[in-house]
């Protein structure tokens, strides 16, 4: 039998309780938690030779999970478009690096949104070969997405009910764990993202095969009419959830938001990715003026016009970051099941920085201990995982994060990660010095 292990620690974050337990411990072996609670209380089922990690005045919280990443980015600015145009092996070995800085930052479970063909399942069989680490991951392969549509450089581009429903027939073959469907347009510069994209009986081709197969469906949703159109086919999950009209007006929509609580989905409403744009441009930087968007802007020549359009684009960029923060709080307000998933290495949100979005959750109107519940137990529930993760209890993956700072007095201290272990095992995250550098922070202009 594996060796027996002791994590202890000044408080101890369960995610059962509503309040810490102080003086907290947890037992394992196997990779598997078979005590946990105050150490006085579970001391006598801790074996002579187990092994103790004593972590004196820090804190124990679930491994996180982050219910929305793309480890095939690059967190720099670039499209999506132009990710797609990278060689599948590059990616590959690109996700590879960024699920490392996942598991390092205390993210223990991801639910990949879409990567290029086969690349996260390559990564997968990568670790299951024992040939690097990496979260506990949740894939869907590819995105579903119509000729033209959002993320269909990613290889999964379909027409009509047959086509939609032989790719997700493809997909369970390749290993995929859900589905992720591509709802509306986005940012892909062939799509609409103010109109949906599937038919409703192409959406419900895909959720009634994924019921089929007791899988979970979520649709990226960028206007309120794919939203609507996605509730109605079943699906489990909300990404982005924008209330965004064909004219192109914002409107919150309480009659949809009412449909969302009735049909007991899931919203991840990405509000980060949005603010790390507005960091970005404040920054005075625009990926998009060397990159993709170059091509457009061929006669802007000098300076004060490139400082022009630099300007309207921050303040476009904080007009909708506001407008997402409102209409997320009126979710909350009227009961969304709301959680976190960062939609990190999207535009300029690169991975290891999931407390971001979980910090805008709060400012949306969580309290501190609703934002930490939606990036550990909430999250995985809203994965079917709540059974493997998401809190610290008997049966579950001993998946441990160790913070320097309590969460509760302040979110951000979720960024305070001292140690991480995953599935019992200490997990090696490197010096201080590179842990820190991949966390981003707010220009201080």
């Amino acid at each position: 039998m594996s060796e027996q292990k002791v994590v202890k620690a000044k408080w101890l974050f369960d995610m059962v309780s509503d309040k810490p337990i102080e003086d907290g411990a947890v037992i394992f072996q196997s990779g598997v938690i078979t005590f946990s609670g105050n150490y006085e209380k579970i001391k006598n089922k801790i074996q002579p030779d187990a092994k103790i990690y004593d972590f004196k005045d820090k804190i124990i919280i679930p491994g996180m999970v982050d219910c929305h990443t793309h480890h095939n980015g690059f967190g720099d600015g670039r499209s999506g478009d132009d990710v797609g145009l990278i060689p599948d092996d590059v990616l590959a070995i690109k996700s590879a690096k960024n699920a490392k800085t996942s598991l390092y930052s205390g993210v223990t479970t991801i639910r990949e949104n879409g990567p290029k063909n086969m690349t996260m399942m390559r990564l997968r069989d990568a670790v299951n070969g024992g040939l690097t680490i990496a979260p506990r991951m949740v894939l869907c392969g590819r995105p579903i997405s119509i000729i033209g549509g959002h993320m269909g450089y990613f290889g999964g581009e379909v027409t009509g009910e047959d086509e939609s429903l032989a790719l997700a027939r493809q997909l369970i073959k390749e290993g995929a764990d859900y589905f992720k469907i591509t709802a509306t347009g986005g940012s892909t510069a062939t799509s609409f993202p103010l109109r949906p994209s599937f038919s409703k009986s192409e959406l419900f081709a895909v959720t009634n095969e994924a019921k089929n197969y007791d899988m979970l469906t979520a649709t990226h949703c960028l206007s309120t009419e794919g939203t609507d159109y996605s509730l109605d086919a079943g699906v489990d999950m909300i990404i982005h959830c924008n209330f965004d009209l064909p004219n192109g007006e914002s409107k919150f929509d309480p009659k949809l938001t009412e449909k969302i609580v009735k049909k007991d989905a899931y919203v991840n409403p990405t509000l980060h990715v949005g603010r790390a744009r507005v960091w970005s441009l404040m920054e005075g930087k625009d990926a998009a003026l060397g990159g993709f968007e170059n091509k457009r802007l061929n006669s802007i020549s000098i300076t004060k016009d490139r400082k022009n359009i630099l300007d309207a684009r921050l303040d476009m960029a904080k007009y909708g970051l506001e407008t997402k923060l409102d209409h997320c709080r009126q979710m909350i307000d009227m009961g969304v099941k709301v959680i976190t998933g960062s939609d990190s290495s999207w535009g300029d949100y690169a991975l290891g920085n999931t407390v971001h979005e979980t910090e805008l959750l709060v400012e949306a109107g969580y309290s501190n201990m609703e934002g930490l519940k939606s990036v550990t137990i909430n999250a995985a529930k809203a994965l079917g995982l709540e059974n493997q993760v998401g809190s610290i209890e008997v049966g579950k993956s001993a998946d441990l994060a160790i913070l320097d700072k309590n969460p509760i007095e302040d979110i951000k201290n979720l960024n305070s990660v001292t140690e991480v272990f995953f599935m019992g095992q200490s997990i090696r995250r490197g010096s201080e010095d590179s842990n820190n550098s991949y966390i981003q922070k707010s220009p201080q202009i």
